[in-house]
C-alpha cells in the first residue's frame, strides 16, 4: 500500500535487548488476555441466545443478559487494546509521509508515538480514578441486577494499562532505532513533563481560556485544525480523536471535565445495540473463515453457467448473500474474490473487470443488513435499527440488479471482441470456451448454499418478527454461524476456532476504540456548540431542498477519500442532520443515501480499502487495471443514488410494509 493516501497499519519492529523482559512480559499478558477474550466474545453470545430460548421456549424471561454482555464486550474490549497495539492494528492515515523529507518524517513518527502515549497515560490514570470511586462509593448500574460497576471500570482501567505500557515500549523502541539512547531518554522526559504539566496547571487554564472569551468560529476553526493535524499525521484513529476532545476539554471546558472522561466513553460504548457489533463481525468471521464463500460462489456459478455473462452474475451474487451474513465489505471481497477472480480470469475475463466486479460487489457489506454501518447511524442519529435495515433492502436489491446488467453488457462487449479476434487471426480466448453441468451436477450444488440462506432468514425473521432484540439477534446469528461452521466443515476444534476468534477480536477491538473516542469526540464538539453553530450555519444559507442535500453529499464522497465510513458517520451526523431533518428529508432515507456515497469511498482512489484488500488476494492485478474496472461501478453507484432520489420508495417501501409508516 503505497499509492496515495491510504489506512495504514504501521510494521512491528525488533525489540532492543534491554527491553525484551518486558516485551516477553507483554507477550506472555497478551496471549493470556486473548485465551480470556475468546472465552468472554462466546459467553456474551451464549448468554443473549439462551435469552431467547428461554423466553420462547421456557417462557422465563431473563433481566440481566444485556448487562452480562456488556460487561463481557467492554472488558474484552479494553483488555485487547495491548494486543491489537503491538502488531499496530490500530489503524491511522498517512497522508504526509510521502510528502516530507526523511528527518521530518522521522520527526513526525517521534510526535505520533509521544501523542499516543501521553493520551493512553491519561486516559489509564482517569480509568483508575474512576474505578477507585466505584470500588470506594459501591456504585452500581441502575439496572434490577444492579451488579457493581467497579467491574467494568477496573477492566478497563486494567486494559488501558497495558495499552500504555505497549505503546511505551514501541515508543522507546522506535527512538532507540533512529536516534539511539539519549533520544530514548528524551521521549520518556517529555511524556513525564507533558504529563505533569497538565496536572499542575489544569485549574488555571481552564479558567483563562473559556469558550465564553472566544467566539465559536473559532473555537470551530481550531477544533477542526487540531483534528486534521493529529489524524494526518498518522496517529491512530482512535486516539487521535481521544486526543483531540480532551484536548478541548483541558482548555474550554470547566476543569472537572476531565474527570467525566473514561466515564463518558464507557457510558457511550455500553449500548447494547453498539456492542451487537462484535457479535454481527463473529457471525461473518465464521462464515469467513471457512470454505463457505467458496462454496456458495462454486454453486451460484454453475446454476448460471447457461446465463450470458452468468460467471459475473454468480460473483455479484455470491458477494451480496456473503455481505448479508457476514456485515463486512473487506471480508466479502477477501471470501469471495479468492474464488472468483482465478475464475473470471481462466474464464477470460479482463483483470479489470474480474477484481471491479468483486471490489465492487463487497461494498453491499455495509449496505445490506447486518451492516455495521448502519448500526452505528442508528445509534448517531437516533433512528429505528430494524427499519434501517429494512430500508437497504430495496436499494442493495437495485445496486445488484445494476451490478449484474453491467456484467452481462460487459461480457457482451469482450465475448464480441473474443469472437472477432478468433474470425481475424485465429487466436482462440478462454471466453469462447463453454462448460456444461448436468441437472445432477446443480443439485448436487445445492446443499453448499441451503444451510447458509437457511441461516440468513432464521436470523432476518428472528428479528423481523419480533422473537429477538438487535443485540439478541446478533449473539444467536454468531452462534447459528459457529454451529453451521462446526457440522458443515468440522470447524470446531480449539484450533480450528482461534483464527476466527482472534481475528474478530482484532477487528472489533480496533473498531470499539474508535467508536468510544468519536462518541467522546461529538459529546466534546457538542457542548461547545461547534456542531448546533455548524448546522445553523448550513440553515442559514438558504439553500434549496435538494441543494443542500447535494452539498451534503459531495461533502460526504470527498471525506470518504480520505476516511472509513465509521468516523464520517460518527463525526458529521451532529452537524449534518438537523438541517437534513428541517428541510424535510426522512432520515431513515437519508442514511441509505449516506451509506451509498461511502460505499464509493471504499472503491474509489486514494483511500479505496477495497481496492487494497483486492490487491492482496490478487497481487499481479496492476493498480492502474483495479482502479479503471472499478470507476463503472462508481458510476452506477451514482445512478442508484439519483434514482433513491427520484423515487424514494425503493429505500421505504419495505420498512414502511412491514413495520408502519415512518414518523
Amino acid at each position: 500500500m503505497s499509492h496515495g493516501v491510504e489506512m495504514i497499519i504501521r510494521a512491528t519492529e525488533p525489540v532492543p535487548r534491554a527491553l525484551v523482559p518486558l516485551d516477553r512480559l507483554l507477550n506472555g499478558i497478551n496471549k493470556a488476555v486473548i485465551f480470556v477474550s475468546m472465552l468472554a466474545l462466546v459467553a456474551a453470545a451464549s448468554i443473549l441466545t439462551y435469552s431467547v430460548v428461554t423466553r420462547y421456549f421456557l417462557k422465563s424471561a431473563t433481566d440481566w443478559q444485556d448487562e452480562a454482555s456488556v460487561f463481557l464486550l467492554v472488558g474484552a474490549t479494553f483488555m485487547c487494546g495491548a494486543y491489537v497495539q503491538s502488531f499496530r492494528g490500530h489503524i491511522g492515515i498517512e497522508a504526509i509521509a510521502s510528502l516530507l523529507p526523511k528527518s521530518l518524517n522521522r520527526a513526525r513518527l517521534a510526535f505520533v508515538d509521544i501523542a499516543t502515549l501521553v493520551f493512553c497515560v491519561f486516559f489509564s490514570w482517569k480509568s483508575w480514578t474512576l474505578f477507585h470511586e466505584a470500588w470506594a462509593e459501591g456504585h452500581t448500574s441502575s439496572s434490577s441486577w444492579a451488579p457493581s460497576l467497579a467491574i467494568p471500570y477496573g477492566l478497563m482501567a486494567a486494559g488501558m494499562t497495558l495499552l500504555s505500557l505497549q505503546v511505551l515500549l514501541q515508543t522507546i523502541t522506535q527512538s532507540l532505532r533512529r536516534d539511539g539512547a539519549k533520544a530514548s531518554a528524551a521521549v520518556v522526559a517529555a511524556v513525564i513533563l507533558t504529563t505533569a504539566f497538565f496536572i499542575a496547571v489544569s485549574p488555571s487554564v481552564g479558567s483563562l481560556t473559556g469558550v465564553s472569551q472566544m467566539s465559536v468560529l473559532v473555537v470551530g476553526l481550531l477544533f477542526g485544525t487540531a483534528t486534521l493535524l493529529l489524524m494526518f499525521s498518522g496517529m491512530p484513529i482512535a486516539f487521535a480523536l481521544g486526543g483531540v476532545a480532551v484536548m478541548f476539554m483541558y482548555f474550554f471546558m470547566p476543569a472537572s471535565s476531565l474527570d467525566t472522561v473514561t466515564q463518558n466513553v464507557y457510558e457511550e460504548m455500553a449500548s447494547i445495540t453498539l456492542l451487537s457489533i462484535p457479535l454481527f463481525i463473529l457471525k461473518g468471521a465464521a462464515i469467513g473463515k471457512s470454505r463457505a464463500g467458496q462454496d456458495l460462489y462454486s454453486a451460484l456459478h454453475v446454476w448460471m453457467n447457461k446465463v450470458p455473462g452468468g460467471l459475473g452474475i454468480a460473483n455479484v451474487l455470491a458477494c451480496a448473500l456473503f455481505a448479508a451474513m457476514a456485515g463486512s465489505s473487506p471480508a466479502t471481497c477477501s471470501a469471495i474474490g479468492s474464488a472468483g477472480i482465478p475464475e473470471m480470469r481462466k474464464r477470460g475475463y479482463s483483470s479489470g473487470f474480474a477484481a471491479g466486479i468483486i471490489a465492487a460487489g463487497g461494498t453491499l457489506g455495509i449496505l445490506l443488513p447486518p451492516s455495521i454501518v448502519m448500526i452505528l447511524y442508528a445509534v448517531a442519529a437516533e433512528q429505528s435499527l430494524g427499519r434501517l435495515f429494512l430500508a437497504g433492502i430495496g436499494p442493495g436489491i437495485l445496486l445488484v440488479v445494476l451490478f449484474a446488467a453491467y456484467a452481462v453488457f460487459r461480457f457482451r462487449k469482450e465475448h464480441a471482441q473474443a469472437t472477432s479476434a478468433f474470425a481475424e487471426s485465429g487466436t482462440q480466448s478462454a471466453y469462447l470456451d463453454t462448460t456444461e453441468y448436468t441437472l445432477k451436477q446443480k443439485v448436487e450444488m445445492l446443499p453448499r448454499v441451503v444451510p447458509f440462506v437457511v441461516l440468513l432468514i432464521g436470523v432476518m425473521v428472528a428479528l423481523y418478527g419480533g422473537f429477538a432484540t438487535p443485540s439478541e439477534t446478533a449473539g444467536l446469528g454468531a452462534i447459528l454461524a459457529l454451529v453451521l461452521v462446526g457440522t458443515v466443515y468440522s470447524v470446531w476444534r480449539p484450533k480450528d476456532l482461534a483464527p476466527i476468534l482472534t481475528s474478530t477480536l482484532k477487528e472489533s477491538t480496533m473498531l470499539m476504540f474508535i467508536i468510544g473516542m468519536s462518541l467522546l469526540f461529538s459529546y466534546v464538539m457538542s457542548y461547545l456548540r461547534i456542531s448546533q453553530s455548524a448546522a445553523e450555519w448550513i440553515v442559514a444559507l438558504h439553500l434549496s431542498k435538494w441543494l443542500l442535500l447535494a452539498v451534503v453529499l459531495s461533502l460526504v464522497i470527498v471525506l470518504g477519500f480520505f476516511l472509513p465510513p465509521v468516523s464520517i458517520i460518527l463525526m458529521t451526523v451532529p452537524i449534518l442532520l438537523p438541517p437534513l431533518k428541517a428541510a424535510g428529508f426522512d432520515l431513515v432515507w437519508f442514511g441509505i443515501l449516506m451509506t451509498i456515497v461511502m460505499e464509493m469511498g471504499l472503491i474509489h482512489p486514494p483511500v479505496g480499502l477495497n481496492i487494497f484488500v483486492i490487491k492482496n488476494v490478487a497481487p499481479d492485478i496492476s493498480l492502474k487495471d483495479l482502479i479503471w474496472g472499478v470507476m463503472p461501478f462508481v458510476g452506477l453507484m451514482f445512478l442508484a443514488v439519483f434514482l433513491i432520489c427520484f423515487f424514494p420508495g425503493i429505500a421505504t417501501w419495505f420498512p414502511d410494509m412491514v413495520m408502519g409508516a415512518g414518523k
